[in-house]
This record gives C-alpha cells, sequence and structure tokens, in this order.
C-alpha cells in the first residue's frame, strides 16, 4: 500500500510540474508582433501624422511653445526622412522681452526671421559654432526656440552628423542625441545658410507634423536657460516647457515638476 501511495504521488508531481511549466512558459511568451498590423515600426514610434499647415503657427509666442510638445519635426536629408518629437521649448516674447534679439524692436538683418510670418525658421549661432533653430510666432519679434527632441526616425543618421564634432569614439546614447539646441541641429543638419527665413509650412526639406496628445498636467512650466544677461524680471519667468517624464529634455527642473497636480 505505501509503495503504491508513493507511485501515485509521484504521479502528481509530475502531472502538476507539467502544468506549472506550461504556465511559466506562457508568461515568459514573447508579446505578438503587431507591426503588420498597422502598428508604429520599432524605428517609427508614432505613425505620420499630417503636416501642420500656416494656421497652426497663428498662434502667440507662449500658446506655440505649449503647442509645439509632441509635435514631430521632419527633416529630409538626401532622400532619408529624419523625425524627432519635440520634448522642449522656449518661448521669447519680442520687444518687451529683454533676453529676446527683437528686445525694444531691435531689427537687423540677422534677426529678419523673427519679423516674418508665423512659422518662419530662425538660426542663429551661438559661441560662433552651434546653431539654434526657432520658429516665429504671431507676435512680431517673438519666437520659439527649439531646446529638445525625442529621436523618432533615422537615429543612426543623427548619430553620424553628432560624431562631427565629438571626440570620443564611444556609442552615443539615444537621448543625447537631441538633448540641447545645438545638438538637434547638429543631428538634423539644421543650418543658417540652409534654413534661415524658410518657411516651415512650404520648405520641402524641413516640416513639423502633428504629433500624439500630450496628457493633461504633463507640461513643466521653469525658467529658460542661459539668459542670464536679461533683466530680473525677466530671467525668472516661467518660458521653458517641457514634457514631463521625458528622458530627452535637455535639464530638468524638479523645483517646478514639484507644482504639476500629480507630484
Amino acid at each position: 500500500m505505501k509503495r503504491r501511495a508513493r507511485t501515485e504521488s509521484a504521479e502528481a508531481s509530475k502531472k502538476l510540474g507539467r502544468a506549472s511549466s506550461h504556465k511559466i512558459k506562457k508568461k515568459l511568451d514573447p508579446p505578438e508582433d503587431n507591426t503588420k498590423k498597422g502598428a508604429a515600426s520599432p524605428g517609427n514610434l508614432f505613425p505620420e501624422f499630417p503636416k501642420l499647415g500656416s494656421s497652426f503657427y497663428q498662434q502667440d509666442c507662449i500658446n506655440l511653445a505649449k503647442s509645439l510638445l509632441s509635435k514631430v519635426l521632419v527633416r529630409v536629408l538626401d532622400g532619408e526622412r529624419l523625425a524627432g518629437r519635440i520634448v522642449e521649448t522656449e518661448a521669447y516674447l519680442g520687444i518687451q522681452d529683454s533676453a529676446c534679439h527683437s528686445y525694444q524692436g531691435r531689427r537687423t538683418d540677422k534677426n529678419k526671421a523673427m519679423w516674418m510670418a508665423p512659422g518662419t525658421v530662425y538660426v542663429y549661432l551661438i559661441y560662433g559654432m552651434y546653431h539654434c533653430m526657432n520658429i516665429s510666432s504671431q507676435e512680431e519679434g517673438s519666437a520659439v526656440l527649439l531646446r529638445a527632441l525625442e529621436p523618432l526616425e533615422g537615429a543612426a543618421t543623427m548619430e553620424k552628423l553628432r560624431s562631427r564634432r565629438r571626440k570620443s569614439t564611444k556609442e552615443m546614447k539615444q537621448k543625447a542625441l537631441c538633448s540641447g539646441p545645438g545638438k538637434l541641429t547638429d543631428a538634423l543638419e539644421v543650418t543658417k545658410a540652409l534654413f534661415n527665413k524658410e518657411s516651415l509650412v512650404t520648405n520641402p526639406a524641413m516640416w513639423v507634423e502633428d504629433g500624439p496628445a500630450i496628457p493633461g498636467g504633463s507640461v513643466v512650466a521653469c525658467s529658460r536657460i542661459g539668459i542670464g544677461y536679461a533683466s530680473s524680471d525677466w530671467r525668472d519667468k516661467p518660458l521653458r516647457f517641457y514634457i514631463h517624464g521625458s528622458d530627452f529634455v535637455s535639464k530638468r527642473d524638479k523645483v517646478a515638476e514639484q507644482s504639476l497636480p500629480d507630484c
């Protein structure tokens, strides 16, 4: 009787082991590949959205800076589509803003794009070597600076373009490809000679597409970066905007993040 009981117990253990093994296998199976069902491929995290027309840019500077978040900047280079989701911007409010190139109505050939139709690209150099890309808004002399992108398409090409200035041979982290105004222009080869005074509505080599909606309470508003030359009343104004939780922003402001509803 004891030998028979041990045999029955062993058989039951084998069955339980097979059942448990099947359950574990089910849990460890990779998720179903949805790319064949029309979902975005790994190289294109978001499906293609329509190109934004001139009416989108007809906004005051602050609203445009916020509205550009999560939109997709597209650059066509040698037939390849490079694209990045805009995750960080800064607003420069024209003649009243002492941090703005058009402060007190200053008009020069260099800043002419700031006075042109909304949606015009304004590119300038800093330190004599890094380009910064801005987009003119509705008010005269106002523009939005693009500070950071989340690479979506063409990351390998972006890395090659960024590596022109780098001395290190180490592989660049994707979150560092476009995490700053000079970095994103290098990664997309946006220069003053190519794009200054060009329209994002009509230019065939660069434009902005719509993007996925941002959940409410996900936009951080904080002070702008690198404007120590501005008057004290403008230095601390919350005119930099970024998507909370994004790993691709140039710099977080943890104090400003604490004011968000869910923090």
